[in-house]
């Protein structure tokens, strides 16, 4: 079987996640390929416990072997442009976390490299491999729920509660980023691929743990659509509820649709003349579960959708095609030039 091989840049939590992407797609997909992970790229000698796979903290080794198809980027925001400067160098595709970096400019630079080149790109935005979003996609173009009254996207996190997460880099302004860019960024690339383009973003951002963090904690932003329709989305780090809460809702003329990540397969559609609650589910077949698990395979929307992702990506590259719904370089950058547009409205 053929393999598309691949090197990870850094060894943290997400760097893991995209690690057991690459287990996930060879034991539960019938993939044309073998998707091989073959490096792990650190700034010092980890016993990283993966079988076969060497850890190393040359990049230009990496870079160098032929045999990679792809890198998949997941450092800290701030060296994210280092890592596509040498890939581009090395004519090699990126796969990138998001967002692009922790300023617009850099984003901007790492944009203009990869097209410039010809270097074949996406960015972990991976909610829109989520059954689901394909579902109130096609909805939407359907006119369901007739014209838009407003649309309001939520996600909430605890996890900056705990006063250990004091120094991490992510609680940086340099490094890292606020809830807006660490977590906005999915909600605003969302609104953009199901709803239309983003005109203007307005944010109220707070920062309640002064002591311990120098970016925003939380940031409730408003939107108008190019098309004059109107919404917000509200992230934070320090909401506490018994399970982390994701969901979008989408209001119409006649009724509306909701998403709940916590169950991806489903589309909630209520229609207001008929008092009628229907939930939609794709088959197993469809497009939008191609690289999804069914139920009885999944391992959390979050796991699963960064699986799909990544899958999609390596189809891309072993079929030489496009990257499909996959959220390119560009797309990151109109959110990251939204985001920062939002952080001058409001506090930082």
């Amino acid at each position: 079987m053929d393999s598309i091989n691949f090197a990870i840049i850094g060894y943290g939590s997400i760097a893991k996640t995209h690690a057991l992407a690459a287990y996930d797609a060879n034991l539960r997909f019938n993939l044309p390929f073998s998707l091989n992970l073959k490096y792990v790229v650190t700034r010092n000698q980890r016993d990283i416990k993966l079988y076969g796979v060497k850890n190393t903290i040359d990049v230009e080794e990496v870079l160098k072997d032929e045999s990679i198809d792809f890198i998949s980027i997941c450092t800290p925001n701030d060296s994210h442009l280092e890592y596509v400067i040498k890939a581009v160098k090395y004519k090699k595709a990126v796969y990138c976390e998001k967002p692009l970096s922790s300023n617009y400019e850099d984003a901007l630079k790492m944009t203009e490299l990869v097209n410039n080149n010809g270097i074949k790109n996406a960015v972990a935005l991976m909610y829109r491999f989520i059954p689901a979003v394909g579902l109130l996609r096609k909805e939407v173009v359907k006119r369901t729920i007739g014209d838009i009254i407003d649309f309001k996207l939520k996600t909430y996190h605890k996890s900056y509660l705990s006063s250990s997460k004091k120094g991490s880099w992510r609680t940086l302004e340099s490094s890292g980023g606020g809830a807006l860019l660490d977590l906005g960024v999915h909600l605003i690339d969302l609104v953009q691929f199901t709803l239309g383009e983003i005109k203007n973003i307005n944010a109220k951002n707070k920062i309640y743990f002064k002591e311990r963090s120098y970016v925003d904690e939380v940031s409730r932003c408003d939107i108008e659509l190019i098309d004059g329709t109107e919404g917000s989305i509200e992230v934070s780090r320090i909401f506490a509820e018994g399970e982390q809460r994701d969901s979008f809702e989408v209001f119409g003329t006649k009724g509306s649709m909701k998403i709940n990540f916590k169950n991806p397969y489903v589309l909630e559609v209520y229609l207001n003349d008929t008092n009628t609650l229907n939930l939609i589910k794709p088959s197993n077949n469809s497009f939008d579960m191609e690289f999804f698990p069914d139920e009885r395979n999944i391992l959390g929307f979050f796991q699963s959708a960064h699986t799909a992702s990544i899958i999609n990506f390596a189809n891309s590259i072993y079929e030489n095609k496009d990257i499909g719904n996959a959220a390119s370089f560009n797309d990151a950058l109109k959110c990251q030039r939204l985001i920062s547009e939002a952080y001058k409205s409001g506090l930082r």
